[in-house]
């Protein structure tokens, strides 16, 4: 254990550069743009985590640190954004619109004597039905070149995609028209919409309920390999998004201000990220911290940075393992439920994900954010 600051665990991460990856680049912790990093230290007991509420440079100064989650998010030209048709059907009041996000593959490394190499690769090649609605593809996530998307219809898309020791992921937006009046004739009622994805290692279905506000993580197998999944509502006049990135484990650092054995917290790791905002895209930047505070709670605290380095919210809120212990054991990974705060300390949202850490240094997050006038997070 000992004292730090946010500069001494950015040169405790900078060595951690070996295991699984999901991205390229070594993480960091989070820092000002003061020209001494000492005057930002972190404390898990502070309503801020010690984080100011400055301007930053673009991408916290590290810009080849985030090329990798920038660059996986690539958009799809989908026809079907421009039909005139689906574009009423979209615009009617009474329709209903959600945002879904899948990524799949090998989401994190599990600890040196679990890794295995003959179960990597998966064929993850699968489909996407929404009954009784419209899919519109926004992006697709991290593709290689033999991998691609196929539109089937309005209500399907199809894919081929191959995992190894990366990722794959799709984002699109479900439009669910207006529910009609009962067949009189036939006296059936109407199509109970529902969205079903299919792959080789998983498949489900959700109910437009659970995709609200969904979050969900699910291994496949022991290599690591996993699908994680978030979902959220598109109220009007209510933006909603998503955060990913990673979230790594790093040796526990005790926090205590200088010549003092007063303790404020122990930092276990540090995540980082992107925001991705309420058109889908990839708006901001991440970085925080987590651990321990001197009540024993596991708290979280991270800044938020839109592409220009303006603030744009402190992020704080709580983190816990997954129930189930048997996944826990081989790969520890849990969840986390916050809100942000602009610089008047005034709550602007919520927000809450699942997480999955690995030794050594590779992890992943993935969750769903909501402005305060949301009701689903």
């Amino acid at each position: 254990m000992k004292r730090t600051a946010v500069a001494s665990l950015i040169m405790m991460l900078l060595i951690l550069g070996v295991g699984c990856q999901l991205f390229d680049g070594s993480p960091t912790a989070p820092e000002n743009g003061n020209t001494d990093p000492a005057e930002t230290v972190i404390d898990l007991d502070s309503p801020t985590g010690g984080l100011t509420t400055s301007d930053e440079s673009p991408a916290f100064g590290e810009p080849e640190a985030y090329d990798q989650f920038i660059s996986d998010e690539v958009a799809y030209d989908d026809a079907y954004e421009s039909d005139k048709d689906i574009e009423n059907i979209e615009c009617h009041r009474r329709a209903r619109r959600y945002r879904f996000r899948a990524v799949w593959g090998r989401l994190a490394c599990g600890r040196p004597d679990t890794v295995v190499t003959d179960c990597c690769q998966i064929d993850w090649s699968g489909s996407l039905h929404m009954e009784g609605g419209i899919i519109i593809i926004e992006r697709i996530i991290a593709f290689d070149a033999r991998d691609y998307v196929t539109r089937i219809d309005r209500s399907t898309i199809s894919w081929v995609s191959h995992t190894g020791p990366h990722i794959d992921g799709i984002q699109v937006r479900l439009i669910v028209p207006p529910r009609g009046p009962t067949d009189s004739l036939s006296m059936r009622p109407t199509v109970v919409p529902e969205l079903t994805i299919k792959t080789g290692p998983y498949s489900r279905t959700f109910t437009l309920e659970e995709l609200e506000a969904l979050e969900l993580m699910e291994p496949v197998d022991r290599c690591c390999n996993g699908i994680s999944i978030g979902s959220h509502i598109i109220p009007r006049h209510c933006p909603h998004g998503h955060l990913f990135g990673r979230w790594h484990k790093v040796e526990p650092d005790t926090i205590a201000p200088p010549d003092t054995n007063e303790v404020r917290g122990i930092v276990l790791g540090v995540f980082r990220g992107i925001w991705i905002d309420s058109h889908g895209a990839p708006s901001g930047y991440l970085r925080g911290v987590y651990g321990i505070n001197s009540a024993g709670e596991q708290v979280f605290f991270g800044k938020y940075i839109d592409r220009q380095g303006r603030f744009m919210g402190i992020l704080r809120g709580h983190y816990g393992p997954a129930p189930n212990a048997e996944i826990a054991a081989a790969r520890p990974h849990g969840w986390f439920v916050g809100e942000w705060i602009n610089r008047n300390r005034e709550v602007r949202g919520r927000l809450k994900g699942h997480w999955i850490a690995s030794e050594p240094g590779r992890g992943f997050f993935h969750g769903v954010w909501g402005m305060k006038c949301s009701n689903s997070i």
